[in-house]
């Protein structure tokens, strides 16, 4: 394994979620989320010709407190390091949970609280 390829597997999983500082009640709040994660299609080679295996994250499920607000399936097109933004209504203070899932079964969870200014 070379110095790159060690390097994706110990960075996989590093996951966050951005929010703006003040949110208000009703407000339409601009989500921001990221996951470290190297994305193989399963389609290229190592220098040395050896196949690289197909691992990418194929599902992310995005719930508001007890809700499930939204759901994203995912190919192995998505390019390294995915990235999802989407509008929000703050409609009420609870924790919001990205939970990523990859092909190999991994699973990353992040959460940030919204609370009201």
């Amino acid at each position: 394994m070379t110095d790159r390829e060690h390097a994706d597997v110990a960075d996989v999983g590093d996951a966050k979620i951005l929010l703006p500082e003040a949110i208000k009640r009703d407000s339409v709040v601009h989500v921001r989320a990221l996951l470290s994660h190297p994305m193989h299609t399963g389609l290229f080679r190592t220098a040395q010709g050896e196949p690289i295996p197909a691992y990418f994250v194929k599902d992310v499920t995005v719930t508001y407190g007890d809700e499930q607000v939204a759901r994203f399936e995912w190919t192995s097109g998505i390019s390294r390091d995915p990235y999802v933004a989407f509008p929000l209504r703050a409609t009420r203070e609870a924790p919001l949970t990205i939970t990523w899932t990859d092909n190999k079964g991994g699973v990353y969870r992040q959460t940030a609280q919204i609370t009201f200014a």
